[in-house]
């Protein structure tokens, strides 16, 4: 890593205001035991610099409000200031010493006005009781002192609950906000109502509506944080699913749209002695959701939340054009930043680098130094073709539009040669010249004629195939250019669909809409309704033996009831389900396989379960593996089953991709075999779908592919077992390990890898 010595006082042409820059503190860095700064930003981060902050040695940013820096000490937060870093000026405040002496426990804070304002309070949560503490800026000498008070009888009128605590407050349009947090009723967002008097200041809450929440989610840990901006609300959502980010959520409220009776409809509404099916039938309350916009691009802008410390979020609503339209995410550890592309829908993960992770005090400084440069922007302006397969081209080079002498070919044999063009090969021969613009018409790739000619293209490997209902297409990537297609107006991708498997060339879909499962053939647009499983049963873990319109094919399912069965159905032989009841104590099921007429599946994803003879009188269950499999594997993560000719494999994909391993079943010995590589198959794994197929060419054996771009030259990424490393195809060697996510991209949307069969 690059390291520059600057003074602060030159900083002014090294750290640029479109730019939000991390600053570490280096304790004792020095000989002299001084402390020191460390400083890096988002769009250079192998680059630091390094000064002395004198306003931030031994203080942690807290938050901006009003141009100024809210610094305590850290972690005692006895020592309270503000620091204008333009004007350097600071306001001191008097220690912080709480009654019950634990000062640790403040949790966040807020300005609700400038300093100079006669209203100006600077307002902290705590977070092991449902107080305020607060400190009224302009008074008199004397009355200068903090004030801890409690929000608990208020907080529950409008919540119904006890044990309820504030949390997330933001200022926007000259008023404080905040939401509640531990409530089972539901999240709320609530304005915190500050009025100064001549001798006190009072603090009242108000129920402002019901917080919005996004239309699908799969996540299971969410977490919601608040920030507001001038006269506009912003509403955060950042799901994981076992330690995995799996969906980020934006809305917006424009605060000057609101009517005044809207945002006092609720001020006399008292919930505190309402039960659960009372408060569902508030109508208004529900309806208050529809307040909020939810945002599908950010444009310039970004947003940075910090999960290690106080939730805290930072907001720039202008920022460098490369690096606008992300949410930037520091997870709990401290080590990892994801970086969410609200648009795109996709997000890359980094390091965050040793100087600035969780032992280090570290904190994020929107800098805003008055000499900073600004950038120029950049604007793109594309075109894309109206077909219902359109065609993204990504390069560095310019394809300019003037004849050609490498093409003086007769006018019939140039039509010959694009009638063996398709896709992406079809586009680019077009935008040669105009002698090929002339030979290579418009084509609709969505009719049948068009389709026929895709049968034999691109079908070397499948394709990943990224459904972006914000978008309302689908986009396939092929793994081999990187090229990517583009359908539109799938009437069977809505929102109230989840992808639960992938194979042949179909999807199979819980779908809403159409009241249970379907297949659905996104290339040739076929859908094939399923009958409906009984009402009280859910199905997990889906998978299906053959294409739906062969007469074999047959889809298994298992209930989450708490009666556990296994469901069968045989598409083209019986008009309703099967259930079968199973003697096995209910488990999570994951990665089923079928193995002939048998099913494997991985139980507690670890030990191995197979059904026999699937549909035959004799039905059971049977444990195949007694010993856990995890056992033989040398670190834990994310397991996989999958068949390979005729064997059955198990892959374990360590956390962040540090270590892959591949076992193969041996049932004489009924027992796990390391192997070193896959031979001349190639395996391709998401979250719903793993897939193991006979490569066709010698540069794809070998290796297992995941559904994750590389951001250098969007190509997929691969692990090479020839090399144990990381590569793209026709790309450069990824240098860093996996398990550091340098510049790679995976997609948030429903995403799985689909064989382009596209006559099946």
């Amino acid at each position: 890593m690059e390291q520059k010595h600057i003074s602060y006082n030159s900083a002014g042409d090294k750290l640029l205001p479109q730019y939000p820059w991390f600053v570490s503190e280096n304790i004792g860095a020095e000989e002299d035991g001084s402390t020191n700064h460390i400083l890096y930003t988002l769009h250079n981060p192998l680059s630091k610099y390094q000064c002395q902050i004198p306003e931030l040695s031994g203080r942690h940013i807290r938050g901006y409000y009003h141009g100024w820096v809210i610094l305590s000490s850290h972690p005692q937060n006895v020592t309270w200031s503000l620091w204008n870093p333009v004007t350097s000026e600071t306001i001191n405040f008097p220690p912080l010493i709480l009654k019950d002496g634990d000062s640790e426990s403040i949790g966040q804070c807020c300005l609700s006005a400038p300093p100079d304002d006669p209203n100006s309070v600077l307002l902290l949560t705590r977070t092991n009781k449902p107080t305020f503490v607060f400190f009224r800026l302009v008074s008199k000498r004397n009355k200068r002192r903090w004030t801890e008070m409690s929000y608990a009888s208020q907080l529950k009128r409008i919540t119904g609950e006890d044990d309820v605590f504030i949390y997330s407050l933001a200022c926007c349009n000259g008023k404080v906000y905040a939401l509640n947090i531990n409530g089972s009723f539901a999240d709320f967002v609530i304005q915190v109502k500050i009025v100064v008097k001549e001798k006190e200041v009072l603090i009242k809450l108000l129920l402002l509506g019901a917080s919005p929440f996004p239309s699908s989610n799969l996540c299971s840990d969410l977490t919601s944080f608040l920030k507001g901006s001038c006269k506009e609300l912003f509403y955060i959502i950042v799901g994981f699913n076992e330690g995995r980010l799996e969906g980020v959520y934006l809305f917006k409220l424009d605060m000057t749209t609101l009517k005044s009776e809207e945002i006092e409809r609720f001020k006399d509404l008292n919930m505190s002695s309402m039960m659960w099916h009372e408060v569902e039938d508030l109508e208004d309350l529900d309806t208050s959701k529809d307040m909020w916009e939810e945002l599908i691009d950010l444009k310039d802008a970004i947003f940075f939340v910090d999960l290690t410390r106080d939730h805290v979020v930072y907001y720039k609503p202008e920022t460098a054009s490369d690096l606008g339209g992300y949410i930037h995410i520091r997870d709990r550890t401290g080590k990892i930043l994801y970086s969410y592309h609200v648009e795109n829908n996709t997000i890359s993960l980094s390091s965050m680098p040793s100087l600035v992770q969780t032992t280090s005090n570290v904190s994020v400084w929107e800098c805003r130094l008055e000499d900073g440069h600004e950038e120029a922007k950049c604007t793109i302006d594309s075109k894309q073709e109206e077909e219902q397969i359109m065609v993204k081209l990504v390069t560095d080079n310019k394809i300019g539009f003037n004849e050609s002498n490498l093409l003086n070919l007769p006018f019939d044999i140039l039509e010959m040669i694009m009638e063996h063009c398709v896709g992406v090969e079809y586009m680019n021969f077009r935008a040669t010249c105009k002698h090929c613009h002339l030979a290579a018409p418009l084509i609709h790739w969505g009719n049948k004629t068009s389709l026929g000619r895709l049968q034999t293209y691109s079908l070397l490997s499948p394709w990943l195939m990224v459904v972006d209902k914000n978008q309302g297409n689908i986009t396939f990537t092929d793994p081999m250019t990187g090229d990517n297609y583009f359908k539109k107006n799938l009437q069977a991708l809505n929102d109230d669909l989840s992808i639960r498997c992938s194979r042949f060339g179909w999807l199979l879909l819980e779908s809403i809409e159409y009241e249970g499962l379907v297949f659905f053939n996104p290339l040739t647009c076929d859908l094939r309704k399923l009958p409906e499983v009984e009402a009280d049963d859910n199905l997990e873990s889906l998978c299906f033996s053959a294409p739906p319109t062969s007469p074999d094919c047959m889809v298994v399912g298992f209930s989450t009831s708490d009666d556990w069965h296994v469901f069968i159905h045989f598409v083209a032989q019986e008009p309703s389900w099967r259930r079968l009841s199973v003697g096995v104590v209910p488990y999570s099921i994951s990665c089923p396989t079928f193995f002939g007429q048998d099913l494997y599946a991985l139980r507690n994803k670890g030990e191995l379960i197979a059904f026999k003879d699937l549909g035959q009188a004799d039905n059971s269950c049977t444990l195949v593996d007694a010993k856990d499999s995890r056992s033989c594997c040398k670190s834990s993560g994310e397991y996989f089953l999958v068949k390979c000719d005729q064997d059955l494999l198990l892959i374990n994909v360590s956390m962040f991709g540090k270590t892959i391993e591949v076992f193969k079943r041996n049932d004489s010995k009924q027992e796990w075999e390391k192997i070193n590589g896959v031979g001349k198959h190639m395996i391709y794994i998401c979250r719903t779908t793993c897939l193991c197929i006979e490569a066709k060419s010698r540069e794809m054996e070998n290796k297992i592919y995941f559904p994750r771009l590389y951001s250098k030259n969007k190509k997929v990424v691969f692990y090479s077992f020839e090399t144990s490393r990381y590569h793209t195809f026709n790309g450069d060697k990824i240098q860093e390990h996996f398990r550091d996510f340098l510049g790679t991209t995976y997609p948030l949307s429903s995403h799985v890898w689909i064989e382009p069969s596209w006559s099946s």
